[in-house]
Formats: structure tokens, C-alpha cells, sequence
């Protein structure tokens, strides 16, 4: 639990200085925040526990799946003209889906071994 929480709080300060240096603000608006969210869950779920902790998904198949709907979301966003895809939006997607995936691998091995405690 220790390393999870460290995790988490470092990846938040991390974040953080991240907000500030490539969008210029602290504190991000709804739409950036499910961006990030979206990309974070995608980190978590589909590299994070289903590829390094399950073994479920092949690395090839994991990173297919996430290739498939960052280009989705980033073809949606350039559809609706919502921003300009430049270099600094690639490196935060890429942030958030590497602490997402940190982030899952953490909490699964968490919560498989404070089950196998429980029986």
C-alpha cells in the first residue's frame, strides 16, 4: 500500500509541474480532464493489469488496442476543432498511460495479495 500511495501522490506532483509547463495552468478545464482521465483509465486497465499483471493481453494486442483509440480520441478532437495536435500533447498522453499503467500494476498486486490474506 505504501508504494501505491507513493505512487499515486508523486504521479500527482508530477502532474502537477506538467499542467503548468505544457498547458500553462495549474488546474485543468473539463475537457482536458477527461482527456487525461480517459487516457490514465487506458494505462490502468489495458497495460497496468491486463498485460503486466494478468498476462491476459499480449504486448502486441495491448498496445494495438491503445493505439487504436488514442487515434480515435485525437481524430475526434481535430474533428470538433478543439486543439492542434503538436508535440507536447503526444508526451503528456504519453505520461498519463505510463502512471495509468504504474498505477494498475500497483493496485492489482495490491489487491491480489490483501486477498490471499483474507482466505
Amino acid at each position: 500500500m505504501k508504494m501505491l500511495s507513493f505512487s499515486f501522490i508523486l504521479g500527482l506532483i508530477l502532474l502537477y509541474f506538467l499542467n503548468v509547463a505544457i498547458l500553462k495552468t495549474a488546474i485543468l478545464s473539463t475537457e482536458w480532464s477527461i482527456h487525461a482521465g480517459a487516457r490514465f483509465l487506458l494505462g490502468f486497465f489495458v497495460m497496468g493489469v491486463s498485460y503486466f499483471y494478468a498476462k491476459s493481453l499480449s504486448f502486441k494486442s495491448a498496445l494495438k488496442l491503445i493505439v487504436a483509440i488514442v487515434i480515435l480520441d485525437y481524430l475526434y478532437d481535430y474533428y470538433i476543432e478543439a486543439y492542434r495536435l503538436n508535440f507536447e500533447i503526444i508526451l503528456y498522453g504519453i505520461y498519463m498511460l505510463a502512471w495509468g499503467s504504474l498505477m494498475g500494476y500497483l493496485a492489482a498486486d495490491y489487491w491480489h495479495k490483501s486477498s490471499v490474506k483474507h482466505f
